[in-house]
């Protein structure tokens, strides 16, 4: 009975949508009209997420550091400094080709359609991370925008994710009073890093209260900075910060950067 009303329900979904292409024709971000999303750019969000953090800087503590080459029984360590990333970042891939058109139609063109198909490509890796710290649900925290961005998109794209995420049953979403303090346009990568975010109110009162594991959920993630200051403020009110899910990462680690760890 479930699997009748499902498939009469994407029917009904398909008719609907078939009508309003008359008036307004269905369009994939890559340009291919006849779908909201083809075929060729379904596959960016078909691969499973993969770890980032290795290729965020900000996002790098210091965890040893060696003036000279040092040996631990069959070991060799070479001199220099090694680096433990602050919490594990999932994205589905690099920002580039087919996933940075479909993330700057969601974000920038209107086509907030996508964020549904966004948020079921992303479930699994909220889960992944859940799982890694004990919790079936994990409560998922949007990174916050500016207002005048909002204002320019008309909405809060991430937090509109979040919700889609919810909807996926993957986590409940948490949408706390949050405001970055500082500004990353026109600031260079050292200033990045030290990029500040309040986190106020009752719900933030209350989730530190119980100590809720959360999950930070972002569109991009670049040098991790805005990630690294929503750390400090969720782990400050008392929240266990599980990791981040992101659509996309600039840059991915390369072999350098995981030979560090």
């Amino acid at each position: 009975m479930e699997e009748t009303r499902r498939s009469l329900r994407s029917r009904v979904r398909e008719v609907v949508a078939e009508t309003g292409s008359l008036v307004v024709p269905r369009r994939c971000p890559c340009g291919e009209e006849g779908s909201w999303l083809c075929a060729r750019c379904a596959v960016a969000l078909a691969a499973p997420a993969r770890r980032v953090e290795a290729g965020c800087d900000a996002l790098q503590l210091l965890s040893g550091a060696r003036i000279r080459e040092e040996r631990h029984g069959a070991t060799v360590l070479p001199a220099g400094v090694d680096h433990t990333p602050l919490l594990p970042v999932l994205a589905l891939g690099e920002y580039g080709g087919a996933l940075q058109e479909l993330v700057l139609a969601w974000k920038n063109a209107g086509q907030l359609h996508l964020g549904g198909r966004i948020a079921e490509a992303l479930a699994p890796a909220v889960t992944t991370l859940a799982a890694s710290g004990g919790v079936r649900r994990p409560e998922l925290v949007p990174v916050p925008s500016r207002r005048g961005a909002r204002i320019r998109r008309g909405e809060d794209h991430v937090a509109e994710l979040v919700r889609s995420l919810a909807r996926t049953g993957c986590g409940r979403p948490l949408l706390l009073r949050a405001v970055p303090t500082t500004a990353q346009e026109g600031r260079g990568a050292r200033q990045r890093r030290g990029r500040r975010i309040r986190v106020t109110g009752a719900a933030a009162r209350r989730a530190g209260a119980r100590a809720a594991p959360v999950v930070v959920v972002d569109d991009v993630v670049t040098t991790g900075a805005t990630l690294r200051g929503m750390h400090e403020a969720l782990t400050a009110q008392g929240m266990r910060v599980l990791g981040a899910v992101v659509v996309a990462a600039s840059r991915l680690p390369g072999h350098d950067d995981l030979a560090r760890w």
